[in-house]
Formats: structure tokens, sequence, C-alpha cells
């Protein structure tokens, strides 16, 4: 039998008499040194667990082929980001034990005082920081560990333009305890210790706004083209929108740039799709970005930032992103596909009304070496109800031309 014994924050106060009594029960006891010494009684064998856990793994094979029953002593709760996966994989046919722990999001949680019971729980320890949700819409606890340390998290969301209320709680129940409450821009730059913290996101508090006189909007995917304000700007019509979203292949928390945004329509859709992620709208008409500025307050979008300039040279600060729709180019398709920020493996989906345009985008994909190149050209024809006929209402043919940036 394989016991994993969750050994909760670490102080001896804090391991549960039935932990105590499940120990006593084990021959074999592997753990970190810390660990150990919560049972300094142990009358069996102990193994100091290392970073490599080959070691640990044989240690228990030897074990369990002499009969031996092994406790694995694992800090906070073994169902929360521990050895448990691991060691349910390498042995599948043993009998395993699970005794829970107090894990220190749980600890973390306590001591700010509210209910994790609706929380998102993430860790960063290994992982990259683009799996953390920019626009945060509910209470996020997160594990961190090496160089995503809290100062980098907070680095992460200040990049793309979010400050977060945060807590950090360090090497919590020790005597050295440290618990700060503050936001990303603070914490950003401060010089603290916090190898061993646990992180609280707070969602942005609700708000009474003023009443206006919108009606309540669709969230969804092909919004009417009359749900937005509009002004003498030209507007992607619904049916190109559609199929330029589609080839942008949107997740939750995709980073997407819309080049020559418009009056914002892709970009509020996009933000909508992305909801977990963010949409930069670069835009150079000063009544484009009003009627921006306009759509995302009707449409309530928290994450989406209007960038007022022209590509390419707006997008020297624009951090990662995973996806480029190009509206607008006034014949800059290269430069702005040289100077947007995509990551290997982004997706770009650009529009065309000419055959000019259409060329230049396709030579500009091919020299840069893009993958999965793929145009389609679609002329939308609505319908118009006159008394008892309809008669149709061609609109100008659009090229949408997608592809992948290579990864290497």
């Amino acid at each position: 039998m394989i016991r994993i014994v969750g050994i909760g924050p670490g102080t001896p106060e804090w391991v549960a008499p039935a932990i105590q009594d499940s120990v006593k029960q084990c021959d074999v006891l592997l753990g970190g040194s810390r660990a150990l010494k919560l049972f300094p009684d142990f009358e069996g064998d102990t193994y100091q667990v290392s970073g490599d856990l080959s070691g640990t793994l044989e240690t228990l094979q030897r074990s369990i082929e002499q009969g031996k029953q092994a406790g694995v002593l694992v800090s906070g709760d073994p169902g929360y980001y521990s050895l448990l996966p691991l060691l349910k994989r390498e042995f599948p046919k043993e009998d395993i034990q699970v005794l829970p722990g107090i894990s220190s999001i749980q600890f973390a949680f306590a001591r700010a005082g509210i209910p994790w019971q609706e929380a998102e729980l993430l860790s960063v320890h290994g992982r990259s920081l683009d799996l953390l949700p920019l626009n945060i819409k509910r209470t996020i606890g997160i594990l961190t560990g090496g160089e995503n340390t809290p100062q980098a998290v907070a680095r992460y969301y200040q990049r793309y333009g979010f400050n977060p209320r945060i807590s950090v709680g360090n090497t919590l129940s020790y005597p050295e305890e440290k618990w700060l409450n503050t936001n990303a821009q603070e914490l950003m730059n401060s010089a603290g210790d916090f190898a061993n913290a646990v992180m609280i996101l707070y969602s942005e508090e609700s708000k009474i706004t003023k009443a206006t006189s919108f009606p309540i909007v669709p969230i969804g995917f092909g919004i009417k083209d009359e749900v937005f304000i509009r002004g003498n700007v030209p507007m992607t019509k619904s049916e190109i929108r559609v199929q330029v979203l589609a080839k942008a292949e949107i997740t939750a928390s995709a980073r997407i740039l819309d080049v020559g945004a418009g009056t914002g329509s892709i970009s509020i859709e996009a933000a909508l799709l992305a909801h977990r992620g963010c949409v930069y709208a670069i835009e150079e008409n000063p009544e484009a970005q009003e009627l921006i500025l306009q759509n995302q307050e009707k449409f309530s979008v928290k994450n989406l930032r209007l960038i007022r300039g022209t590509a390419p040279a707006a997008l020297r600060d624009i951090p990662p992103m995973d996806i480029c729709i190009i509206g607008g180019s006034h014949g800059q398709i290269r430069g702005i596909l040289q100077e947007a920020p995509l990551v290997p493996g982004g997706r770009v989906v650009l529009t065309a009304i000419t055959l000019e345009t259409l060329t230049h985008g396709m030579e500009a994909l091919k020299s840069l070496a893009y993958e999965d190149i793929d145009v389609v050209s679609i002329q939308a024809v609505r319908w118009k109800g006159i008394k008892d006929i309809h008669l149709a209402q061609a609109h100008n043919p659009v090229f949408v031309i997608s592809g992948r940036k290579k990864t290497s």
C-alpha cells in the first residue's frame, strides 16, 4: 500500500491527529526535509525526496516489493498539484490511500476571509503565464514558483493593461508569514521575497453605472449590424465579420490584435468570444476611435484596449498576440505583418476589397513564410422586402485571407 499524506501548510499544529496516526502505520516514509521533521518519533525508515523523482519512484518500488507500507508526504493537499497523478500513473495496480491536508490555496482564502467554492484555481509553477485569464470574471487562486513569482504575475497583467487587486501570502502558518494586499502595479516593482507564495486575484467589483438609453445587446457570434453604434466610418458587415472571426479561430483566452478597427465591430465580437483574453484595437481615425469607445461601453466590454495610431508604427509596444486581424492597412500589409508581435503559430486574417490588396497580402504572407495560407471570396446579397416582393441588395465582394505564422 502507498499512503499519500497531505501535511497541510507544513507546521505541526496544522497536522491533523488522523494524519499522525496514519503515518505511524507506515514502514517507510518519504518526503522533503521539512516534512520529515514533522514526525520526529517515526520509527521506520525515512528517505528524503529531492528534485530527482526517479529516486523516489525506485524507493517506492523496492518498498512495495518488500511488502512494506510506504507513506509519501506532500505539502498542502495531495489532490491539488502534488505527486498524486504521477504515483497513480506509475503504480496503477497498487492500493493508493489519499489522506487530505489543508492546501495553501485554502489557507490563503481563509486568511483573506472569503469563500473559495466559486473561485478558479491555477498553478503557474513550471507553467506559462499565458494560461492566466487576463479578463478576470471571478476570483482566482494561484500557486507560484520558480521564475513565475508574484512580481512576474503582476508584470504579466500590467503588460496587457490590467491592474487587478491582489493578495499575496508567503510561508503561510510559519512565524515568518507575510500577507500583502496590493494591486498589480504596486506588486510588480516590489522587492519583497515571495519564494513560497500563493496569490489571490480579485475580479473587478461590480459598480452602479448611470442609466443609459442603450438596449440590452446580444453577446454572441454574428451580431446584427444595426445593433452597433455607427457614424460615417465603414463597418465590416456581419456576413464578412462572421467569416473573419471563424478564420481567426478565437479561443476563450486568446490575445487578439485588430489593425484598422474602424467602428470596432470585429474588436467587440472578438472580445466577447475571447472573454478570458484581450483585444487591442488599432485605429488612426478620430471619429472611428470614438465609435470604438461608444460600442465598448454599449456592449460592456472590459477586455478591449484602444490604441490611437497608425500601423505599423503603433504596433511597436504591443505585447505578444495570438491572433492578428487586419482590416485597414493603407498599403502597409508587409510592414504590419513584420511588426505585429504575433507568437509562433499565431493566426493572421486580413480582408481585401481590391485585387491589388489581395495580391499584396498573398505576396507578404508567402515571403514571410506563413503556413496554411487560405483565400475565400465572399459576396453577400441581402434581399430587401418591398411590399410583396424582395429585391436583391448586393454588397461588394470581399477577400478573406488567412494563414499561420511559422513556428520555427
